[in-house]
């Protein structure tokens, strides 16, 4: 046991220095100099000072009380950056949406509308859309994939019968020229937006007009009163980010974790929800999806990017259901 001991407990303090020091050298170079050059020579310099650090001092536990030291007084700083609202943000997400209600109704201001001849060339368009919570009658969930196979971006699609459909998608509010980047997102850099979209606007933006995904649309099981609440609970959100900025986190505070830190949401302890390029499959052994079929022939019949991309502008969401309808029939 003592062998044990001897090599277990230097190698734990080795290891949780490495993630202390590789952290705040991302947070040097992202949060403290904004992505520069300076950057890299601090975040270079810092590194290497750990280093010698712990290569000059005799004993180990000495240069990690000093390291955890430096955290500390590091993260007294870091924990006061604040998000904010007022950046030269993307297009795509410059506008808040906001919400009322009164009664039964609720209208939503600056659902996105955009019509995309390319990502740079568009018409913005915001409307406000009313819909009536008794009139909501189902939802569906859109998994779209860009190549990586343990992510992807989920959004949730609501029904409204004669209302029309609004999408909900929980986004990066990107900063204009602003490059996704997941180490990025792990740090205080980008902020969080819960965006009301006309679905075709969502859809094409991702399969159409920019770097092509994989989009696959499935019919989401729940009862109407867990659709009310997941709805609402999207509307709560939508507010209280219009009035309170919050950061957009990679892992804590992303599209996915997100959802599942909604006040009615059913906390997931899954590790499909961090790698959600696996979250249908997840969904599908819960029989939140179909289970009549297997998964592998559901997943076929729900790709929808070619049948998006063909579909026409009016009765777009109509169109591509019957599509997909008419597909799983064909099986």
């Amino acid at each position: 046991m003592g062998g044990l001991l001897d090599w277990s407990v230097p190698a734990l303090l080795l290891a949780v220095a490495a993630v202390v020091t590789v952290w705040m050298a991302g947070a040097i170079y992202y949060d403290v100099c904004g992505g520069g050059a300076w950057g890299r020579v601090l975040a270079a310099g810092w590194v290497g000072g750990v280093i010698v650090l712990f290569a000059a001092w005799p004993t180990l536990w000495q240069p990690f009380a000093v390291l955890l030291g430096a955290l500390a007084v590091f993260l007294g700083w870091w924990l006061r950056l604040k998000p904010s609202h007022h950046r030269d943000w993307e297009p795509c997400v410059a506008v808040m949406p906001r919400a009322g209600r009164d009664g039964d109704a609720v209208t939503i201001e600056n659902v996105r509308n955009f019509e995309y001849r390319s990502l740079k060339d568009f018409t913005p368009r915001y409307e406000a859309r009313t819909y009536h919570v008794a009139n909501l009658k189902g939802a569906d969930i859109i998994f779209f994939n860009w190549g990586i196979a343990l992510m992807s971006h989920p959004v949730l699609v609501f029904d409204f019968g004669p209302d029309g459909r609004v999408c909900m998608s929980i986004e990066v509010r990107f900063r204009r020229g602003q490059p996704f980047s997941i180490i990025r997102s792990l740090y205080r850099q980008q902020e969080l937006i819960f965006l009301a979209a006309d679905e075709r606007d969502v859809i094409l933006r991702r399969t159409k007009h920019g770097r092509p995904q994989e989009a696959h649309l499935y019919r989401f099981g729940a009862t109407p009163e867990e659709l009310r609440t997941a709805f609402l609970d999207y509307v709560r959100a939508i507010n209280s980010i219009f009035e309170t900025p919050r950061w957009y986190h990679g892992v804590s505070a992303n599209c996915t974790t997100s959802f599942y830190r909604l006040p009615s949401s059913r906390c997931r302890l899954d590790w499909r929800v961090l790698a959600n390029g696996r979250l249908d499959r997840a969904l599908y052994e819960d029989g939140r999806l179909d289970r009549t079929v297997t998964f592998q022939e559901l997943r076929r019949t729900a790709y929808l990017t070619d049948v998006a991309n063909a579909a026409p502008e009016a009765g777009f969401g109509d169109h591509i259901r019957r599509e997909l309808e008419r597909r799983r029939h064909e099986r």
